[in-house]
């Protein structure tokens, strides 16, 4: 993989901080009530989480049930996704963990079962609502969309390893070697957030452009 183009003073100068508050609510919710056993606790994290970040699980293939109705499905399920997947125990086993080679094997795996849950659930490919959630949960997980995979395609030219949602897969490779030149270039590992601010803000500067 290879830079394409890409400024590190941009990068450096970004101050956007007016979505902080509101993404610390949502962390600290995450912290607070960090498993899936309670239906009240999914709940409101999978709505909260996918309403902020317009990636709501409600949007789905076929609508059988009332939205309402449809998040009560939704927890129940979860809770046996829980159980099947152990999915408590492979979020907390990433918990201490960094964003790296090592460990992006083992974080591609976990963002495949949830994809493919949510796929299971709603009939639509899911992969950003997955990244969403696992990141407030832990967050080494880069968050996938539109806008910040647009921005780093103009950013990284390459592929990488595939595993699991090749999709997500691709965009995880280029996040890491992005990184890892920002830090060889300051000296400093810049968080995820940070990166994804980055890259939102070159796709509205992009778009504002256009119109």
């Amino acid at each position: 993989m290879k830079i394409i183009k890409f400024s590190i003073t941009e990068f450096e100068n970004l101050k956007d901080k007016k979505w902080m508050l509101g993404n610390e609510v949502l962390y600290n919710l995450c912290k607070k009530y960090p498993q899936h056993k309670n239906d009240e606790e999914i709940r409101a994290k999978i709505w909260l989480i996918g309403r902020s970040y317009a990636a709501s699980i409600e949007r789905r293939k076929t609508k059988k049930h009332i939205n309402d109705d449809f998040y009560d499905y939704v927890t129940k399920e979860f809770i046996k996704f829980n159980k099947l997947k152990n999915f408590d125990k492979k979020l907390n086993d990433l918990k201490d963990k960094g964003f790296n080679e090592k460990n992006l094997n083992q974080m591609l795996g976990l963002h495949n079962e949830l994809t493919k849950f949510f796929k299971k659930l709603t009939g639509l490919e899911k992969r950003s609502l997955a990244s969403k959630y696992l990141h407030f949960h832990v967050p080494i997980f880069p968050i996938y969309d539109s806008r910040a995979k647009d921005s780093l395609n103009k950013i990284v030219k390459g592929k990488g390893f595939t595993k699991g949602d090749k999709e997500y897969s691709i965009f995880c490779n280029k996040i890491l070697f992005l990184l890892n030149e920002i830090k060889k270039k300051t000296g400093k590992e810049p968080t995820l957030r940070e990166i994804d601010t980055y890259l939102v803000k070159v796709a509205n500067e992009n778009l504002n452009k256009k119109n």
